[in-house]
This record gives C-alpha cells, sequence and structure tokens, in this order.
C-alpha cells in the first residue's frame, strides 16, 4: 500500500509527517525536511510526497513507484482546494493558516 509523506508547517519549523503514523521529525528549513521527506516516500513499495506551502496549499508532489498523480478533468475548484487544504493541515497536526487582512 502506497504511504504519502507530507511536509508541513509547524511552529515556525518544517515537519515531515507519514499518513497513519502519531509522530514526526521536525526540521529548521524546509529543503531539509523535503530531503528527507523524499527518502521516506523512495523507502517504501510505493509512496507519495506532499509539500505544502506556509498558507498550506499544496506547493508540490511527487509519486515513487506507483503512476503520478493527475488532476481530474474540467476545471479546480478554488473553494475544494482550500477545504482538502484545510482538512490535511487539520489532520496532520500543521500550523493554522494566518488570518487574512
Amino acid at each position: 500500500m502506497a504511504k504519502t509523506v507530507h511536509v508541513i508547517p509547524r511552529n515556525g519549523q518544517w515537519a515531515v509527517k507519514r499518513e497513519g503514523v502519531s509522530s514526526a521529525c521536525v526540521f529548521s528549513t524546509q529543503r531539509e525536511a523535503i530531503a528527507s521527506a523524499k527518502v521516506i516516500a523512495k523507502g517504501e513499495t510505493s509512496g507519495q510526497l506532499v509539500v505544502h506551502g506556509r498558507n498550506g496549499q499544496v506547493r508540490e508532489h511527487d509519486t515513487y513507484g506507483m503512476p503520478p498523480i493527475q488532476d481530474p478533468p474540467g476545471k479546480k475548484s478554488a473553494k475544494i482546494e482550500k477545504a482538502v487544504a484545510k482538512i490535511t493541515r487539520d489532520r496532520l497536526g500543521a500550523d493554522p493558516l494566518p488570518p487574512r487582512g
């Protein structure tokens, strides 16, 4: 089964969090976190890497040992993307989004 590894902001640092695992590794830079997450994702039989920006949006993603992630046909909905980003951040314990204004 594919394992998804997320890089998320947490308390001013960057956490590498595997889905289904409660602990996370924390790094001072996003670059370090991404490098670690790639090693973890590539070490699985199949896996994917999802990098979130400070705003919670998915900044980049990659797959290893499985077909690439494809966007569904048709237009993307900004509301759906925002809702999915919020749910993902909540589940992974990422920092909340800063208030707009």
